[in-house]
């Protein structure tokens, strides 16, 4: 039976794949209607800007849950395995750490820009900084089951 987080890990790559449905249309879309009706959508861009940043945060909360990420881990493992415990402990902390303070960063940046509006569409620029905590706050607690491992043993 799969947790809560392997559901929501999935439900999100749902949206990611939708994300990337909604730039692969929208801009054919753009190509077609420049090519052969000689007219441009102004919106695309803006909208494409919007799906192409929630894509890639979420994508990469996805990633740190399926430890899909880039990790440099070569020196890590050439230590000792009680060596590599504590290491594993301290690296999961220190990541959840950098996702909370990325979290609050996140939601400062994202109250900053809301006065902000895209040109094209008129949406406060807020809702594509808004990415950035939600992915942080995901990444966090993607995190909690990875440092229960590891305390664990």
């Amino acid at each position: 039976m799969k947790n809560v987080f392997d559901r929501l890990a999935d439900f999100l790559e749902i949206v990611v794949t939708m994300f990337f449905i909604v730039i692969f249309v929208i801009n054919m879309l753009e190509i077609c209607s420049r090519t052969f009706f000689n007219h441009s959508f102004l919106w695309v861009s803006d909208v494409t800007v919007i799906c192409v940043v929630w894509m890639i945060f979420l994508a990469m909360a996805v990633a740190v849950y399926r430890k899909e990420h880039l990790v440099m881990d070569f020196l890590v493992n050439k230590m000792p395995e009680e060596i590599q415990k504590k290491l594993s402990i301290a690296l999961n902390i220190l990541s959840i750490v950098f996702f909370l303070m990325l979290f609050k960063t996140g939601i400062q940046t994202t109250v900053t820009r809301k006065a902000l509006l895209f040109p094209s569409i008129l949406i406060s620029q807020g809702w594509c900084y808004s990415a950035l905590p939600v992915f942080a706050i995901l990444s966090a607690m993607f995190m909690l089951p990875r440092l229960i491992s590891s305390l664990r043993g």
